[in-house]
């Protein structure tokens, strides 16, 4: 197992990300990130779908470490993009657009089951608490009838929500 630097090194630069490297879901990426983030190595930047066509801005990863974003033009910023690789870290972007579907479970075997269900499907997700938010990158009714399948094997509420500004 390796240990990731600390996330808050005070009086240092910040942490350059020149170049994306790939995407977390290509299959040369996938087992490495899920490796990093079993391992506590995987820190994530957040960026406003908005804000994807800039090139350069400073960030702060979820775990407090600052880096600085510049991108040559070229590059195309999307969600999963990995923007650093190392034995001790791996940073991807997280690109928040579009609407999402909140699910939240109410107990801890539908949560299990909810999130084997999302898994087999491949939906791209995130965790908020108890709940799970899948990002629709479809039609919403493409979603909601394949919950409608998720519903007989597991309790849970659906929410939409929209992408904060």
């Amino acid at each position: 197992m390796h240990d990731a630097a600390p996330a808050t090194d005070e009086g240092k630069a910040p942490l350059r990300l020149e170049r994306v490297l790939g995407r977390a879901g290509e299959a040369d990426w996938h087992d490495r990130v899920h490796a990093a983030e079993a391992e506590g190595r995987l820190e994530t930047v957040r960026i406003a779908r908005t804000d994807a066509a800039r090139r350069r801005m400073p960030l702060t990863t979820d775990r407090g470490r600052a880096v600085a974003l510049a991108l040559p033009r070229d590059a195309a910023l999307e969600d999963g993009a990995v923007l650093h690789a190392s034995d001790a870290l791996l940073i991807i972007a997280r690109v928040d657009g579009g609407p999402r579907l909140r699910l939240t479970p109410a107990d801890a075997a539908s949560a299990l089951r909810l999130g084997y269900f999302c898994g087999n499907l491949h939906w791209k997700a995130t965790f908020d608490g108890p709940a799970l938010e899948v990002h629709m990158d479809a039609p919403e009714e493409t979603y909601r009838a394949r919950l409608r399948d998720a519903a007989a094997l597991c309790d849970f509420t659906v929410e939409r929500r929209e992408p904060e500004a």
